[in-house]
């Protein structure tokens, strides 16, 4: 079995032990989840015909184990925000093929970061909408993507824990997956999958 592929399986498997586990404990590591860098770097490094679909198949299949064992956090199902983590995850997949072409270090997190910024903005946007303590103003939007609702932590927090965790994933699984690109970040590596 190729080497990549062996190498893939692993960071698929340790994704879903992840995110098994600290959806039980939700406060341990708080927005930190590896779904954004696997469907990112596994995007640009995995075959074109399924490597998109992981972040996905990972999230749906997270889910759905931890709605059959009823230990999901409370008050979470899977319903349309959870459609709309699979459409975001299949975007980031979209920005991965983009980036296979001229992937570089600093393509990677920059990619990471705009993936990082648009999760934030579009996860805050849907509390916004679907949370009532929220004024459906300007002001009430803002300060779903500010300092959110009293007794929680500011929701800035969650991007400052978004941001470390997505970059910090992104540079495990390059160095996992493409060790020579962290010891030559200039060079213009060949695509490893046809």
């Amino acid at each position: 079995m190729n080497s990549t592929l062996v190498r893939a399986l692993f960071l698929v498997l340790g994704c879903v032990c992840y995110r098994l586990f600290f959806a039980l404990h939700p406060e341990w590591l708080p927005n930190i989840s590896p779904l954004t860098a696997l469907a990112l770097v596994g995007t640009i490094y995995l075959p074109r015909r399924w490597g998109w679909l992981l972040a996905p198949l990972v999230f749906v299949v997270t889910d759905l184990a931890l709605l059959a064992t009823n230990q999901r956090a409370v008050g979470w199902t899977f319903s349309w925000l959870s459609l709309a983590a699979v459409a975001f995850y299949v975007l980031v997949g979209f920005l991965g093929l983009a980036l296979a072409r001229h992937k570089s270090l600093g393509a990677i997190a920059a990619g990471s970061i705009v993936c990082s910024l648009v999760f934030y903005v579009m996860a805050n946007t849907f509390a916004w909408g679907g949370e009532p303590a929220y004024a459906p103003t300007l002001a009430g939007w803002w300060q779903a993507n500010t300092v959110g609702l009293p007794g929680w932590a500011p929701t800035w927090t969650f991007l400052r824990n978004g941001l470390l965790g997505d970059l910090f994933f992104c540079g495990v699984f390059v160095a996992i997956l493409d060790r020579e690109l962290l010891l030559h970040p200039t060079r213009q590596p060949s695509r490893t999958w046809a």
